[in-house]
């Protein structure tokens, strides 16, 4: 397999990259397996074709830590994150397809551009393999509507008066999957990430995703209020968020 370099983009390059990230989206998610019987991630399957003619695991495409936006649809949903860790295995399968339209993506990335604190980082071969991105939020914002058992006593003092550094979307190709593509690119993204912690949030049903984000040190904060009314045909157990002190 070819090296995979990471980069990082200024702002004005990620809107100029936005067709290929998004092409990158679209194509991984619609190419992963589906899982084992008894829940385990699935093998990969890099020679699946979709059934609609898009590009299969040779070419840009992707799925991710789906994210916290400001504009309903898609795995970034409503100021939170949707989806789950594409590029780990980490992926909703069970969620519906419309749940990862193009064009919703690139409603949620367009104004994630414009969001404070913006930070992309790319993996390619040269041809693009995964990205990440996230910004800083406020912590109403990162965890709408909110916790279901309040905000946990030692969050709120943490992130009273500072924004939270919020991952927005994690997306690596199936064929790039448990080769630390996905570590390298949320470690270097998190060089540079400014305030007490950084977050995301998952669904409660995930259990590849709370595995994987423990290795990565992360902790789980609280289970998070549903959507009213409720979006994209979720899960019913409902999301989570989950964080990492930056130390800073």
């Amino acid at each position: 397999m070819a090296e995979v370099f990471l980069r990082r983009l200024t702002r004005w390059q990620a809107e100029q990259q936005r067709e290929a990230v998004a092409d990158l989206y679209v194509a991984t998610y619609r190419e992963l397996p589906a899982p084992a019987p008894d829940g385990s991630p699935a093998p990969e399957r890099p020679d699946r074709t979709p059934t609609d003619g898009s590009a299969s695991g040779a070419g840009p495409a992707g799925g991710g830590l789906t994210g916290s936006g400001s504009t309903a649809g898609g795995g970034l949903t409503g100021n939170r994150l949707g989806g789950g860790l594409a590029g780990s295995g980490l992926v909703d399968r069970d969620r519906p397809a419309g749940r990862y339209d193009r064009r919703a993506f690139l409603d949620r990335f367009e104004d994630h551009t414009g969001e404070p604190g913006f930070d992309m980082i790319i993996a390619s071969t040269p041809a693009l393999v995964g990205f990440v991105y996230g910004y800083q939020a406020d912590r109403a914002r990162a965890w709408h509507p909110g916790f279901r058992d309040g905000l946990p006593p030692e969050i709120d003092e943490l992130t009273y008066a500072s924004p939270v550094f919020t991952i927005a979307e994690l997306c690596v190709l199936p064929t790039h999957r448990r080769t630390r593509v996905a570590t390298r690119l949320v470690d270097q993204l998190l060089t540079r990430a400014t305030g007490p912690l950084a977050t995301t949030t998952i669904d409660t049903t995930n259990h590849p995703a709370h595995h994987t984000l423990t290795h990565w040190g992360w902790a789980p904060i609280g289970p998070l209020l549903p959507d009213s009314p409720p979006t994209d045909g979720g899960p019913a157990g409902g999301r989570e968020a989950w964080g990492r002190r930056l130390g800073r």
